[in-house]
């Protein structure tokens, strides 16, 4: 048995675009089925970032602030998945270059990987980085989605994987690159019911590699 935390954001909360609610079929849940004697933990949380604190909001979605908590509350932990980026890539933030995530994602995994945070574990759990879904191809049909990220927002989603890469290397972690998976139509940022499919797919290949 495997205790394995995901942390994400809003499409691993499970974020229906259409509805606003929450997918019960989210590839989280899509995982507990396929591992059904390991322990899913889900910590999805929308709007949530590697490293920004929204401006406009007094909710702290600063993921890099909120880890070593989160690795606390649910350690003992054999695995943690990374999945965020996403948000990281809005215009409101400034940081439309791939340079960017990749300070992002160092300063997170420096948080992340501060040995008070396992204090209580036999063992460091491992790290495995996602990269995250690359906004649908016809955003810019989508206003709200259009002037949060941009053009820029969009091209650095789609070459997420090489700045994740490099820190994944750096930090020792495991990497899982999502490839040509898509945020769904609606509102080009969030998984549909097919994208949730897919990510699951790939996941749970991966963590069959574990066993």
């Amino acid at each position: 048995m495997m205790r394995i935390l995901f942390y994400g954001d809003s499409n691993t909360w499970g974020y229906n675009a259409q509805t606003g609610m929450r997918y019960a079929n989210r590839f989280t849940k899509q995982i507990q089925k396929a591992f059904p004697e390991d322990e899913i933990l889900e910590e999805g949380l929308c709007g949530r970032t590697l490293c920004h604190s929204d401006p406009y909001s007094l909710e702290e979605r600063n993921g890099s602030k909120t880890i070593s908590m989160v690795l606390k509350t649910h350690e003992p932990l054999d695995l943690v998945v990374i999945l965020l980026g996403t948000n990281d890539a809005k215009r409101v933030y400034g940081t439309n270059a791939l340079t960017s995530l990749e300070k992002g994602m160092d300063l997170f995994m420096h948080e992340a990987m501060d040995p008070d945070n396992f204090k209580r574990s036999i063992q460091t759990p491992r790290f495995l980085m996602v990269t995250p879904p690359k906004l649908h191809k016809e955003y810019a049909s989508c206003m709200r989605t259009r002037i949060h990220f941009g053009q820029e927002g969009y091209e650095m989603l789609e070459q997420s994987a090489m700045p994740l890469k490099k820190m994944a290397d750096k930090w020792q972690c495991d990497f899982l690159d999502l490839e040509d998976i898509r945020a769904g139509k609606l509102d080009a940022i969030h998984l549909d019911e097919e994208g949730h499919c897919q990510v699951a797919e790939k996941l749970i290949k991966k963590l069959g590699e574990y066993r």
